[in-house]
């Protein structure tokens, strides 16, 4: 197996825009979920935190998309370049280095937004325990 595309992808600028926003979404997700005790403090902090979480996990497939764009821009230029498609070989292969960016940012979003959903039915949980306990 060709492992040369893998080591291609961490030169992409948007594959690194990929993994910091989905690795920040996801420890702020996880901490909010598993590692702080429901308490009025952490209703505040998930009440301020849904909705930019929710921002960010939709960008996901978004920078996907711009890394797909990118990676055809720079094919059709080699090809512009080249005149024409003289290395089909080359240029498939950077027609599916470009698809891997929208393909990782699919496969974030997905755990993202089930994340994004339990920590929204906890936080409605909380508030219907916490009234009732009044």
């Amino acid at each position: 197996m060709d492992f040369s595309i893998y080591l291609k992808l961490f030169s992409n600028a948007v594959v690194w825009a990929l993994l910091a926003v989905a690795i920040f979404s996801y420890g702020k997700l996880l901490s909010l979920l598993f590692f702080i005790k429901p308490c009025q403090a952490w209703l505040m902090r998930c009440n301020y935190w849904i909705a930019a979480l929710k921002t960010l996990l939709a960008a996901l497939p978004l920078l996907g998309l711009l890394g797909t764009i990118s990676g055809l821009l720079s094919t059709f230029n080699f090809m512009s370049l080249n005149n024409g498609l003289d290395m089909q070989e080359m240029v498939s292969g950077g027609i599916a280095s470009a698809m891997y960016t929208t393909q990782l940012g699919l496969v974030f979003v997905v755990p993202g937004l089930l994340l994004h959903t339990l920590l929204k039915s906890k936080v409605a949980t909380w508030q219907v325990e916490a009234v009732c306990v009044r």
